[in-house]
């Protein structure tokens, strides 16, 4: 049966997509997922699009500000700004157009482990059912198994490279021209949780929550990436403590992080 929104959004006449309510609970006395939590959720709000068909313009334009084009369908083939974020016409319904997200890395280690795993098993299958004989076949296990391990050597170093990063994207704005900003969020761990040294009115010592704190690259550029317009390498973007988005239940308040987290990447990107 339909809920209150969809009879609203029906008799209305509107076309919406109801998403279901989702509640995100953790455990409070895990570090661990507190940080997991706020981590998974920065690509998802920072991806998030909306329903909408206007042109975004840059940061600092409005919609209607010198410089932006009138809005164009997202599905003529014939546009060239068909691939440009779109936004409300309202731009106060979405002060923060998406990116778009890159996952290189994790695909990259992904194929590389899907190749090693391939010519390992595609070498003992030969082996076992073809070469049988040790000595005919043992210069090509060796081979692959050296293969095999350079190949995960390789998966382990980009792992520990990238292995705070929690975010790659980018997204392409409209203002006298087509500019594009890439992003990497990296989410270093938690520092220790601080308890007070003197005990309070009712004899308990409060343990205040660790700082979620991100560091963050960020560039913005024009003409096919020759011209460098704002960048921020290395910056760090502290958002608060963990407790003042998380519930005495555990349950993981979203809006508030949300909030936080696109007031201090807008901060940090200069705007």
């Amino acid at each position: 049966m339909a809920n209150s929104k969809e009879k609203d959004a029906i008799s209305n006449g509107k076309e919406q997509l109801i998403a279901p309510e989702e509640r995100i609970y953790v455990d409070n006395s895990s570090l661990l997922e507190l940080k997991t939590a706020c981590d998974e959720a920065v690509e998802r709000i920072l991806t998030r699009t909306s329903m909408s068909s206007s042109l975004a313009p840059a940061p600092g334009l409005s919609p209607s500000g010198s410089g932006a084009s009138s809005p164009t369908s997202p599905t003529s083939p014939s546009s060239s700004t068909a691939s440009l974020l779109r936004v409300p016409a309202d731009a106060s319904t979405e002060p923060f157009p998406p990116f778009k997200a890159s996952h290189f890395h994790t695909d990259f280690r992904l194929a590389i482990g899907f190749i090693g795993s391939a010519i390992m098993i595609g070498t003992s299958v030969w082996s076992y059912f073809i070469e049988k004989e040790w000595q005919k076949n043992k210069h090509a296990c060796g081979i692959a198994v050296v293969i095999y391990a350079v190949l995960m050597i390789i998966a382990g170093i980009d792992s520990y490279y990238t292995a705070s990063t929690i975010f790659v994207g980018k997204r392409k704005m409209l203002a006298k021209r087509i500019e594009t900003e890439r992003l990497t969020i990296a989410s270093p761990a938690l520092p220790k949780p601080i308890t007070a040294k003197t005990a309070s009115a009712d004899g308990k010592k409060w343990t205040t929550p660790p700082v979620y704190t991100l560091t963050i690259d960020y560039t913005r550029k024009s003409n096919g990436g020759k011209s460098l317009l704002r960048e921020a390498k290395n910056k760090k973007v502290e958002l608060g403590h963990l407790g003042e988005w998380f519930t005495e239940e555990g349950e993981f308040c979203e809006d508030i992080f949300e909030q936080r987290l696109i007031s201090g990447l807008e901060k940090a990107f200069g705007q």
